[in-house]
């Protein structure tokens, strides 16, 4: 038995070193393979009877230094240096025999995933700003500008007139989201619940298919359920008893309080229900536009109406996929929300009769990196649609200043130059720009890149089957050999244990 022991031993030995051998694990499933960047996009002009005319535009794009895959309130100072950027210098035309004023807007993204809100000393959590080190300049002069704020997301693509229509002065005019709209908040406490039988117990209640005349977000719910009658189950974890949270009524406030369960887990089905309630601690009514502000962080660079705005936004893009059952989900309420928010400069020009003016606006310019690629592959978007609200575009000239190889363009025609590579159109051209940068001119696919699990080759599973196997008949042979050793030996215990019985009854006698 020692030696069969010894055999499997040495087998799984020999099955450690080919898995080693065969399987390669493309990243460690604390690193993240790929990091969304943000879109850069060119000036938007929103008056469609402007006679202004873009003669040409000069797009540079300086990438002295990739961004790092992570930046937190501990390198601060390392991310607002981190210097790439992007330049978009046009030369404006006023053909007409008037003066004309009118205002831009360049939009330049939200913030990328790798840059991370911190908590302040108040619990509020922090954005960076990177804001300070780039100019809108007018004839070489900076001018003022605002920084504007929409709802967007990194998960859908940037549409002109939908994400421009969300940039709207004062307070946005909904049919139910209105600034005194009643919002009544209802503060429950969880109580009678037993944690160390139900360790993953909820508490819900059940909702109908309402009117839409109110709405419902309950921050806190964790998970939900279509029940067969079609009501909705919505529930949050109980975690321990005395634990407070809140829920929200948009609108009417209710006239029965939720007729709240505890089940078991949150699965929440009927059979499952346990003991336990959650009772009602305090109300407090408010009016919609204060229900906005109070979610909005004191430290934010989010104006009150461009966060009013872009909140109603939010509880109608979170609503849409259940108003039958008048709720919105959790994510609306969240001050953090900040981070999924678009930016945009906002600026006036004033052009006299016939006179040509020369506009700078310099954005932060981040790349989304894949870190599948070694090395890794920096990704760069810029949208050239916008161009297209002007009345007439000449000339567009591409510049990147980059220490860097240019790996892929979706624009053919760029030429090699030192330090960089330029490429010069008439015209805009059909769709965006996207480009990118690595460091190797021919950057290399990892074999297992882009995946956050391990992923063997078909000559290293046939082995580790083939090992496997191996160790099969040999556990399976020890086994029985085992079983065989065990029963004769039991045998030979039975037969002596009956023997001496024998003996000592015939002794007894």
């Amino acid at each position: 038995m020692k030696k069969k022991l010894l055999s499997v031993l040495c087998l799984m030995l020999c099955l450690a070193t080919a898995l080693s051998l065969t399987v390669t694990p493309a990243l460690a499933n604390s690193a993240q393979a790929k990091f969304e960047g943000v879109d850069a996009t060119g000036l938007v002009m929103p008056d469609k009877e402007s006679p202004i005319i873009v003669e040409k535009e000069l797009l540079t794009f300086d990438v002295n230094e990739f961004p790092n895959s992570y930046y937190s309130e501990n390198n601060i100072d390392e991310f607002l240096s981190y210097g790439a950027r992007v330049t978009a210098e046009y030369t404006f035309y006023n053909p007409s025999e008037y003066t004309v004023t009118s205002k831009l807007l360049f939009p330049f993204g939200n913030y990328p995933d790798y840059i991370h809100s911190y908590l302040d000393e108040d619990g509020g959590y922090v954005f960076f700003d990177d804001t300070d080190k780039y100019d809108v300049k007018l004839d070489g002069v900076a001018v003022e500008r605002k920084i504007r704020h929409t709802l967007s997301s990194r998960n859908s693509s940037f549409i002109l007139e939908q994400d421009l229509a969300l940039v709207t002065d004062g307070y946005a005019d909904d049919e139910f989201y209105k600034p005194d709209l009643t919002v009544t908040k209802y503060t429950f406490s969880i109580s009678g619940v037993d944690p160390k039988n139900y360790y993953s117990a909820h508490i819900g209640f059940d909702v109908k298919k309402g009117d839409n005349n109110y709405r419902l977000l309950f921050p806190e719910s964790n998970c939900w359920r279509v029940l067969d009658n079609g009501d909705m189950r919505i529930l949050t974890s109980v975690e321990k008893n005395g634990r407070e949270f809140e829920l929200y009524v948009f609108g009417e406030p209710l006239s029965d309080m939720p007729e709240w369960k505890a089940y078991k887990n949150g699965g929440a089905e009927d059979g499952d229900v346990i003991f336990g309630k959650a009772s009602l601690v305090n109300s407090q009514t408010m009016s919609f536009k204060d229900f906005a502000e109070h979610n909005r962080p004191e430290t934010s660079a989010v104006s009150a109406t461009d966060w009013y705005n872009a909140l109603i936004a939010e509880l109608k893009a979170q609503g849409k996929f259940n108003t039958d059952y008048i709720l919105v989900e959790c994510s609306a309420y969240l001050n953090r929300f900040e981070g999924s928010l678009m930016r945009w400069y906002e600026y006036e020009i004033t052009f006299a009769p016939g006179q040509r003016r020369v506009n700078a606006v310099t954005a932060p310019l981040y790349p989304s990196m894949d870190m599948g690629y070694t090395p890794t592959l920096h990704s760069y978007t810029y949208l050239l649609s916008p161009a297209k609200t002007w009345k007439s575009f000449g000339e567009l000239q591409i510049k990147i200043n980059a220490p860097y190889y240019l790996n892929q363009s979706n624009l053919e025609g760029f030429t090699k130059i030192e330090g960089g590579y330029t490429l010069t159109l008439d015209g805009l051209p059909e769709g965006e720009l996207e480009f990118t940068l690595s460091e190797s001119e021919n950057p290399v696919k990892n074999k297992y890149g882009g995946t956050s699990y391990i992923q063997p080759d078909v000559g290293g599973i046939i082995a580790v089957l083939a090992i496997l196997l191996a160790i099969g008949l040999v556990v399976a042979g020890g086994i029985v050999a085992m079983v065989i050793v065990c029963k004769k030996a039991k045998i030979k215990r039975e037969k002596k244990n009956s023997e001496d019985g024998e003996n000592k009854s015939s002794e007894d006698k």
